[in-house]
């Protein structure tokens, strides 16, 4: 009988993560992503690029503003 095939997800690939494991350790890298990420930055044009920049300023601004806005809302609160 042949074995059956090992799996990615087979318990001798998986180490036993502790609390303190789960904090500090990194994830391994993903390969796929940096390639891809530049093909998709490459096959934008010059408009698409500014979208793009411009809504991750915008987000950055909203994300912010809450920050804040929730800080506001709290001083109020305790006061």
């Amino acid at each position: 009988m042949s074995e059956p095939e090992r799996s990615e997800d087979s318990p001798k690939n998986q180490k036993k993560k502790t609390l303190l494991g789960w904090f500090v350790s990194r994830e391994e890298p993903d390969t796929d992503y940096m390639p891809d990420l530049k093909s998709q930055w490459g096959s934008m044009n010059r408009n698409e690029r500014f979208k793009f920049i411009a809504g991750g300023i915008v987000g950055l601004v909203l994300f912010i503003g809450a920050l804040l806005l929730v800080y506001v809302l709290l001083s109020a609160i305790t006061r």
